[in-house]
C-alpha cells in the first residue's frame, strides 16, 4: 500500500504541476521516478512484490479502474522501454509545447492516454486477450496526432527507425509512424507492444488537435499580423508563397505556424517569444 500511495502521489503532484507550466519536464520526471520506483519494488520484494504493484495500478484488459489513468506513468522493467518512450517525448514533445503551452500539451497528453487505455483493453477483452497495459506510448502517440493537426508544416528532429533525421516536417514524421503502427496493428504482430493503443491514442490527439483547431480562435483575442514587415523581408517567389499563405489562413494557431515556416527559410531559425519572433539574431515583433 506505500508503494501504491507514493506513486498516487507522484502522479497527482507532477501532473498539477505540468498543467501548469513546464509540461514535458514534469510529465518526464514522473515516468522516470515511478520507473526507478519499480525497480526497487523488484529488488525488495522480488517479483510477487511488483506483481502485485502491476496488478494494482497497471490498466487490465477486462476491467476498466484507476488504471486507465495510473497506467500511463508505468513501464515494463526492461529500462529500453521507457528509453525509447522518454526520447521520442522529448523529441516532439519541446518543440509542441512550446506552440500550445503546458496545460493543454498535459490534456492531451492525458486524454489520449486514457483513450488509447480503454479502447485496446476493450478491443483485448472482446478478443478473449488477458494482459497489463503498461507505458505512456499511447499518451505521447496523442502528442503525435495533435502535432499533425495543428502544425503540420513545422520541421522537428526524429528517429524515423534507425535513421535520425535532424529536420523532417511533422507531417511526415507523424504519418510515417502512424502507418507502421497501423500495419502492425492490422497484421497482430505479438511482440509484446501495443500497436492498436498506439493507433487509438494518435486518433484522441488528433481529435484534440481539431478541438484546439476549432475552439481557441474563439476564446481569445486575435493580434493583428505586421505584414508589411513580412513583406518588406519576402526577397524570394517562396517566402512570398508563405505569406499569401499566412493572409489565407483564419486560425491563428496555423498562421504562427506558417509565420515561424517563413522566419526558418529566411534565417535558418525561428522561436516565438510573446508576440515577437527570435530569428537570424534580431527580434521580430510580429502581432499586434
Amino acid at each position: 500500500m506505500l508503494y501504491i500511495a507514493l506513486t498516487l502521489g507522484v502522479i497527482i503532484a507532477f501532473t498539477l504541476l505540468a498543467l501548469r507550466r513546464n509540461a514535458l519536464i514534469y510529465l518526464s520526471l514522473a515516468l522516470v521516478l515511478i520507473y526507478f520506483l519499480e525497480i526497487f519494488i523488484l529488488y525488495s520484494q522480488g517479483f510477487s512484490g511488483i506483481e502485485k504493484y502491476f496488478h494494482a495500478l497497471s490498466c487490465k484488459s477486462s476491467v476498466l479502474d484507476v488504471g486507465i489513468l495510473t497506467s500511463i506513468y508505468l513501464h515494463s522493467l526492461n529500462p529500453a522501454h521507457i528509453f525509447s518512450n522518454i526520447l521520442i517525448f522529448f523529441l516532439i514533445g519541446l518543440p509542441f509545447e512550446r506552440k500550445i503551452g503546458g496545460f493543454w500539451f498535459t490534456l492531451i497528453f492525458l486524454i489520449s492516454g486514457i483513450a488509447a487505455n480503454i479502447g485496446y483493453s476493450i478491443f483485448l477483452s472482446l478478443s478473449g486477450v488477458s494482459s497489463y497495459l503498461l507505458g505512456a506510448s499511447g499518451a505521447i502517440f496523442g502528442i503525435m496526432g495533435a502535432f499533425l493537426i495543428l502544425y503540420p508544416n513545422d520541421e522537428i528532429a526524429m528517429f524515423l527507425g534507425p535513421v535520425f533525421m535532424p529536420r523532417i516536417k511533422v507531417k511526415y514524421a507523424v504519418l510515417a509512424l502512424m502507418a507502421v503502427e497501423f500495419l502492425l496493428t492490422l497484421l497482430w504482430v505479438n511482440d509484446n507492444v501495443a500497436h492498436g493503443a498506439h493507433v487509438i491514442g494518435a486518433v484522441a490527439g488528433a481529435l484534440m488537435g481539431y478541438f484546439l483547431k476549432s475552439h481557441t480562435p474563439t476564446v481569445r483575442l486575435r493580434s493583428r499580423i505586421d505584414y508589411e514587415l513580412l513583406e518588406s523581408l519576402s526577397d524570394t517567389e517562396e517566402l512570398r508563397n508563405i505569406v499569401k499563405r499566412i493572409r489565407a489562413e483564419n486560425d491563428e494557431l496555423i498562421q504562427n505556424s506558417w509565420i515561424e515556416e517563413f522566419f526558418r527559410k529566411k534565417y535558418g531559425d525561428a522561436k516565438w517569444e510573446g508576440k515577437y519572433i527570435i530569428s537570424g539574431g534580431r527580434r521580430y515583433r510580429i502581432r499586434r
